[in-house]
């Protein structure tokens, strides 16, 4: 995870891709504008007016609700004084727009095609109905009162009601951070809040970090903070430096105290960036050792927020044989063609020396080949209909896919059952594709299903500290079911991009898409050809393959690179 993408923390959109190379030469991708940014709190407040029909107070009800005042101040006074009370407000219903229908039977109707849902400490769960766009119709029914001669809600659901607009312009994703395992790597666990006033913010992350991470986290990440400390408790006071109150902190050992600030400084990032920051225990200021004294921030502690990557280079398949990002075969047998390669992962961990694995054959009978660059690659035991490879970031092992099952291969070739499980019990369906996340806390899976439709799931790798345990939790889906999914990439910690096609209309589509199953949205291919498969990393532009060519995207285009008439697939970042 780069220093960008914690100051970005998913805020930040890209042009997005929508196509690789082809017949023609060029082509403009959609804009894509910044996701998840909240610019404003909404319109002004706005009252109840003297007079006002049934249907216009839930209108104006509606429009009050969408506001970053989390208490909706201005919203409860469309209520009557008991709807007031009763109204629980912490969680949210996005729905694609709002249709507000007429007064009948002393109530007022409104509809909407459920996108999402956000809890009250902002885990958001997508809709998996549609396409994206929305599910089946919902009804929110408004029951209305007279008081004094003015018409009032009086009974509700609970919650708010928010259409995506709405939403979009109003909660804005942040995250909290816990350390996977091993201690080693951090991990974004991401949230939606409409809070927009820093103080307000601050304290509301801490005291989210001290409840802990979201359900599909938990067996895979651990937190710092002291152990049962209670939420309520943690408080956060801005200034010079921020100071943040944390019972118990003072106890801890030293490594630890050092990763709990490491933990606390990422997550107020978000807040006041780059601010200096200091935890007290009882009013008084815990050391912490890595910064030599009780003042730190984050840039203390680069080898956790910024680890070390290999530089971002692409490699691609033409003609069986792995060539770079110009074109060029890679020297010996690797760019010879003589392992007829169909689709390959690299890696650079702990070497200068590349790790590679490769498939070759088609069908039933694909088999995995795995070495290195200088030594080449041999054939592994792993045979059937293997998806394309991925190196496990920061790991001498590579995954791919076996059918229904998902298989980790060492450079010595031995292969070992990952066990999968989710909510719907084990994993049900072929494989065809898998990426982790950069800082591999989370692998992506496209499964294809019985009826040949494939859908992206997402999973949380657990890892024991000496890697003799692995296995992946809480696989679920967070792509629509209307979407046929082909193949799936990382963007960053918090976001990925898709290729597929709509199944009701046919369209192709290259598809982004929050961790959370947020932000679903369709970019279109312009006028390229379908896309078969997608890579993209970090602050890098986006590859795709398709009509058996490569393209790149580039600023404000899309170029075709190597030999125009060669039949090139399957481009991958080094990992």
């Amino acid at each position: 995870m780069t220093r960008r993408a914690l100051l970005a923390l998913a805020a930040v959109g890209m042009a997005v891709l929508t196509a690789c190379t082809g017949v023609p030469a060029a082509s403009s991708p959609q804009v894509v504008n910044p996701v998840g940014a909240a610019q404003s709190s909404g319109p002004p407040v706005i009252t109840p007016q003297p007079n006002a029909d049934p249907r216009t107070m839930v209108t104006d009800f509606l429009t009050a609700s969408a506001t970053d005042d989390v208490r909706h101040q201005a919203a409860r006074g469309f209520l009557t004084s008991d709807a007031a009370q009763r109204w629980a407000d912490a969680t949210v219903t996005v729905v694609d727009s709002l249709r507000v229908g007429n007064f009948v039977d002393g109530a007022v109707t409104v509809t909407g095609r459920p996108i999402g849902s956000v809890s009250a400490s902002g885990i958001y769960k997508p809709v998996l109905q549609g396409n994206g766009s929305g599910g089946t119709p919902n009804s929110f029914s408004f029951g209305m009162k007279q008081v004094n001669g003015q018409w009032r809600i009086d009974t509700l659901q609970a919650g708010v009601v928010l259409a995506y607009a709405d939403f979009q312009r109003v909660y804005q994703q942040r995250a909290l951070y816990f350390f996977d395992l091993a201690e080693r790597r951090i991990v974004p666990d991401p949230r939606y809040t409409a809070l927009s006033d820093p103080a307000r913010l601050a304290g509301w992350l801490m005291g989210q970090l001290a409840a802990g991470p979201r359900p599909e986290l938990q067996s895979g990440v651990t937190t710092e903070l002291p152990a049962q400390i209670d939420p309520s408790r943690v408080t956060v006071t801005l200034g010079s430096p921020i100071r943040v109150e944390l019972p118990g902190a003072s106890q801890l050992d030293m490594a630890t105290r050092n990763r709990l600030a490491a933990q606390v400084a990422v997550t107020l990032q978000q807040v006041s960036s780059g601010s200096d920051i200091t935890i007290m225990d009882s009013g008084r200021p815990v050391s912490v050792p890595q910064a030599r004294g009780t003042v730190f921030a984050v840039a203390d502690f680069n080898a956790i927020v910024n680890p070390p990557s290999p530089t971002p280079s692409v490699f691609y398949i033409r003609d069986g044989a792995v060539v770079d990002q110009l074109g060029a075969p890679l020297p010996g047998a690797l760019g010879s063609g003589r392992y007829d390669l169909g689709a390959v992962a690299l890696s650079s961990v702990g070497s200068t020396d590349l790790r590679v694995a490769g498939t070759s054959g088609a069908g039933a009978n694909v088999r995995l080949l795995v070495g290195t660059r200088d030594s080449g690659l041999r054939s592994t035991a792993v045979r059937g209909r293997l998806s394309r490879p991925a190196w496990f970031p920061g790991q001498d092992e590579v995954w791919v896919g076996d059918g229904a099952s998902v298989l980790r291969v060492g450079l010595d070739g031995k292969a070992h059952a990952v066990a999968v499980t989710g909510s719907t019990g084990s994993l049900s369906g072929q494989v065809t594709a898998l990426r982790f996340s950069p800082e591999g806390m989370r692998v992506a899976m496209v499964v294809k299903a019985a009826d040949n439709i494939a859908q992206v799931w997402l999973g949380s790798v657990v890892r024991s500290p000496d890697s003799s345990q692995v296995r992946v939790d809480n696989l679920e889906a967070i792509s629509p079911q209307g979407v046929g999914v082909v193949d799936v990439a990382w963007n960053d910690s918090l976001k990925l991009f898709t290729i597929g096609r709509d199944l009701a209309t046919g369209d192709p589509s290259i598809y982004e898409v929050q961790v959370d199953g947020s932000r679903w949205a369709a970019r279109g291919i312009d006028n390229l050809p379908i896309p078969d498969s997608i890579t993209v990393a970090e602050d890098q532009e986006a590859w795709v393959s398709a009509g058996g060519t490569v393209w790149a995207q580039q600023a404000t285009g899309w170029t075709s690179r190597g030999r125009a008439s060669a039949f090139c697939t399957n481009p991958v970042y080094l990992e």
